[in-house]
């Protein structure tokens, strides 16, 4: 499995969110042309290619991921528009949104609080069931191979909001700002500068077939490992005794050491025994290595053995399928051990390592 860049720096990487909404194209003062409020064959097109301010490759870093991945989008018809463009009535799921205060000086994060209102739970409910009723405020596409369209609108001010999905391997989750945009609009939709300010230039021309972006917020994923310990005998003389590995992680193609950690089982009777770690970056192979076998026990098979980490999501969503040649299912592996016939015990090994500069080292001292 191809390890996402999101599970190699394992920190969410969020797309500005304020400088990424797109906003309302807002008009000039006095358009050219009055709008047609009579069209019907107004479109909507939402493209994964372009980013923040219209950047055709502000997603690039996303693109791998969203071509391949289906994201259904929802859109709502939040308000009429009368024909100088300028002026809205929203309808009566919407009524919480106030339009009234729209000037050439709003700024992004004002249309970002205004889509926020748009898209509470409530009114999109309330604007799905008008549309069962007869009005349609609602319609629904599924985003495939990076773009989708909404054709057949009206004039009007409408709600973009993209569903939050996983990619294809379920390493990392992807959640996308709702955000508003009127049919139609115009190259003189004000731009933001990076205060979110609002920009007027190009031309006041009716566009009634728009082009707007993703704006996208990853979060990359993690997933569990079960380490299991079975005894084939137990010497109830020596009482406890511990057994202790080394997991680690690391990008197959750079090397670098993506997780580590050391864990140990302790048993006091012939029983196996479980330890789970959390939070480790999905995607990943770790390798499980017994560094410690027990005193007076040796191993049974390999000592060393390899898993791949699968999110919790993909293991909730997914368990038993196959993605990317692999069944999604719970990491685990397991070590088996016997009782060698010696009579050294004890147990407690575990806190005879440390880390060291980022290493995992063994310090000798007596066990407990």
């Amino acid at each position: 499995m191809k390890i996402s860049r999101k599970a190699k720096t394992g920190c969410a990487v969020v797309l500005a969110a304020l400088m990424a909404v797109t906003g309302l194209s807002m008009q000039q003062t006095y358009a050219a042309k009055a709008v047609d409020l009579e069209r019907k064959d107004c479109s909507i097109e939402i493209s994964v290619s372009i980013g923040r301010n219209g950047d055709k490759h502000g997603n690039d870093e996303y693109l791998e991921d969203f071509n391949a991945m289906s994201i259904p989008a929802d859109l709502y018809r939040v308000a009429s528009v009368d024909v100088t463009g300028q002026n809205y009535e929203t309808y009566a799921p919407f009524k919480s949104v106030d339009l009234s205060g729209i000037n050439s000086e709003t700024k992004a994060s004002e249309w970002l609080d205004m889509a926020k209102t748009a898209a509470a739970k409530e009114n999109l409910e309330a604007a799905k069931e008008a549309s069962n009723e007869g009005e349609q405020l609602y319609w629904n596409e599924t985003i495939q191979s990076g773009t989708a369209t909404f054709t057949g609108l009206a004039p009007g001010m409408y709600l973009v909001v993209p569903e939050t999905t996983f990619n294809l391997d379920y390493t990392v989750k992807y959640s996308f700002a709702p955000y508003l945009t009127a049919l139609p609009s115009s190259a003189y939709t004000t731009g933001y500068d990076e205060d979110g300010n609002a920009t007027q230039t190009g031309s006041d021309e009716w566009i009634y077939n728009t082009e707007i972006g993703l704006k996208p917020e990853a979060e990359p994923l993690f997933g569990r490992l079960e380490i299991t310990k079975e005894l084939e005998n137990f010497n109830e003389t020596l009482g406890q005794t511990t057994f202790t590995f080394l997991v680690e992680g690391r990008d197959p193609e750079t090397g670098e050491l993506l997780y580590s950690d050391v864990v140990s089982t302790t048993h006091e009777e012939l029983a196996s025994e479980t330890v789970t770690l959390e939070h480790i970056p999905a995607g990943i192979t770790v390798t499980v290595t017994e560094i410690y076998t027990g005193a007076s026990y040796e191993a049974v098979g390999d000592i060393a053995k390899d898993v791949l980490i699968w999110s919790d999501e993909a293991v909730e969503n997914a368990e038993g399928q196959v993605i990317n040649g692999a069944t999604v299912q719970i990491p685990a592996v397991t070590f088996q051990n016997r009782y060698n016939g010696g009579n050294r015990g004890g147990y407690g090994v575990n806190n005879q390592f440390e880390r060291e500069n980022g290493v995992w080292e063994w310090k000798s001292g007596p066990e407990f």
